[in-house]
């Protein structure tokens, strides 16, 4: 069965990106063996869909640089802290 027709319902629609966007989207889809740049959209909103979730639940997001080592608060946290829209 296609990835079309398996799963839930779906629903077809156009996008407009930018060329360097799409650019990006097709060197994570060859760096992640994706089937599709619609695969790695899809990942991406499902990411950004749980992040905004885990905020609405009362979750801060911290981050450390890997090779710096420096640490944070992620942008949205912090500008909610500091009551910025």
């Amino acid at each position: 069965m296609s990835p079309r027709k398996a799963g839930p319902e779906k629903t077809r629609f156009t996008m407009w990106l930018p060329n360097t966007m799409l650019s990006d989207l097709e060197r994570i889809q060859r760096a992640n063996d994706k089937e599709s740049v619609a695969e790695v959209i899809r990942e991406a909103i499902s990411v950004y869909r749980d992040l905004l979730k885990s905020r609405e639940d009362g979750v801060d997001l911290f981050f450390q640089d890997a090779k710096s080592g420096e640490t944070g608060q992620d942008l949205a946290a912090a500008r909610s802290a500091a009551g910025w829209p």
